[in-house]
């Protein structure tokens, strides 16, 4: 006959189990939800409905579709020239892209767009897009067509207002590096913070 004592043991481990596995689910799901609610959902490569045109402006005033990009692949990135820390890593992926193609760089298309045209003109974002390399084309425009492209993209974008800073304000987004083919058709994407060379295996295919 088991003690009382040995019976309490089991029982707590028991619980203690149960406990661990709730909480390990609880985790799990919550986290997946929250992580899905900042991110966009992107479909399979052969499903997606990603893309579509755009009417925005460059450099010297340029005006900028998806048949402009037309006949190269196309890296394209959604951000803006305030952001903090995830553009400027996205946008020194595609520079070190773009180096590391060196006189091959030609071959493809890297496009930033502004998510904050209220601050970013197209003289600013373009700036701002060559820092990190002179083949990078900034564009802007009015937030209607802002908007526009980042519906076609499915880019999440929410303005936050913050509290005692010059900012005023900044751009909370999902940060994909999105790669389309030839055609202006979705084929792959990345996370902003992507190594380089993953970017290139695929690029392998066009050039």
């Amino acid at each position: 006959m088991k003690s009382p004592f040995l019976k309490g043991i089991k029982r707590g481990i028991g619980i203690s189990i149960v406990l661990v596995i709730f909480w390990l689910l609880s985790d799990f799901f919550y986290f997946t939800k929250l992580d899905n609610k900042n991110k966009v959902n992107l479909e399979s490569r052969q499903d997606a409905s990603i893309g579509g045109d755009f009417d925005l402006i460059g450099k010297n005033e340029k005006k900028y579709n998806i048949e402009s990009f037309k006949g190269k692949p196309l890296l394209i990135f959604f951000g803006f020239a305030s952001c903090p820390d995830i553009c400027p890593y996205g946008l020194t992926m595609i520079s070190s892209v773009l180096d590391s193609l060196d006189k091959e760089s030609n071959k493809i298309n890297a496009v930033f767009i502004t998510l904050d045209p209220e601050r970013d003109d197209y003289e600013k974002v373009s700036e701002f897009a060559n820092i990190f390399h002179k083949e990078i084309i900034g564009l802007s425009g009015s937030q209607e067509q802002v908007d526009k492209a980042a519906l076609a993209w499915r880019v999440y974008k929410k303005k936050v207002l913050l509290e005692d800073s010059d900012l005023e304000y900044t751009i909370d987004h999902s940060a994909f590096i999105y790669l389309m083919d030839r055609n202006g058709k979705y084929y792959t994407h990345f996370p902003h913070n992507v190594d380089a060379e993953e970017i290139l295996k695929e690029l392998k295919a066009f050039i």
